[in-house]
């Protein structure tokens, strides 16, 4: 059975040229690292732009501005955790009942 499956997945390939190559590795490598760059650059943007909404809306200029720059950051870094690990993606990673 083994053998018939690895004729059918080869005949498949071979009719849609498919081909595992190292440029498909490397698209890879560059998909994550766009994202990580993406995600931290988010989290300071939006960080950033709270806090100075906030400052000018309450007039206490660098307060907020820092506070949200470093949560924007936080924020950005427990992204990239969760998408790098894939811990916080999966349906019932906050469940209560089980134990790690």
């Amino acid at each position: 059975m083994n053998k018939e499956l690895d004729k059918k997945i080869d005949l498949a390939l071979s009719k849609k040229n498919v081909s595992i190559n190292k440029k498909s590795v490397d698209k890879t490598f560059l998909s994550t690292l766009s994202r990580v760059a993406t995600e931290l650059v988010a989290g300071l943007i939006i960080g950033t732009g709270l806090g100075l909404l906030i400052d000018n809306w309450l007039e206490t200029k660098p307060l907020f501005l820092i506070i949200f720059f470093f949560l924007g950051a936080f924020a950005g870094i427990y992204n990239l955790w969760r998408q790098l690990s894939g811990n916080g993606l999966k349906i019932g990673y906050f469940d209560k009942g089980k134990k790690n």
